[in-house]
């Protein structure tokens, strides 16, 4: 999710600010036109790098895909928006509604959306050439194994598994 959103944002002219977990992930979002990229394992306070790269300003939008909302309230602008697509597996913090309100921040959960949203975002795929980023394709006898390396975390884009 956070690759196309990347590819979305970069397609519409937005400055991209990416996280990533590595110097060699940094380097693949940087190609694909990410114009800055936070390492949080180098910077575990990604947020306030954030910050430093808009000049304390934030970002105006965030796309929260690990359920960080918390750092995601600290990095956003005064009156941005918190796209909230998804979170991991752990237990997420409880978000400061004291926090929330300082910041003026609007959340939105993201989920499906209508068959007219749809058709236009695939439309706009089209028109911008768009393509999803793969990691890796496992043959279908070898599912497990596909399963086992997305586990490990390590991915970068997605894994699939091909049935032809």
């Amino acid at each position: 999710m956070s690759l196309f959103a990347l590819q979305f944002a970069e397609a519409l002219g937005a400055r991209v600010i990416a996280t990533t977990s590595s110097p060699a992930k940094a380097a693949r979002l940087r190609a694909l036109g990410a114009d800055d990229v936070v390492d949080y394992v180098a910077g575990p306070d990604w947020a306030a790098e954030v910050r430093a790269l808009t000049d304390g300003r934030g970002a105006h939008r965030v796309v929260d895909v690990a359920g960080l909302l918390e750092a995601s309230v600290r990095a956003v602008a005064l009156g941005g928006t918190i796209a909230c697509v998804g979170f991991t597996g752990r237990a997420a913090a409880p978000l400061d509604p004291q926090a929330l309100f300082a910041s003026g921040a609007t959340v939105r959960s993201v989920a499906v959306g209508s068959r007219a949203q749809f058709t236009a975002m695939n439309a706009f795929v089209e028109e911008r050439g768009l393509r999803p980023v793969i990691d890796r394709v496992f043959p279908f006898d070898r599912a497990a194994d596909a399963y086992r390396h997305h586990a490990e975390g390590a991915p970068f884009g997605k894994v699939v598994i091909d049935h032809s």
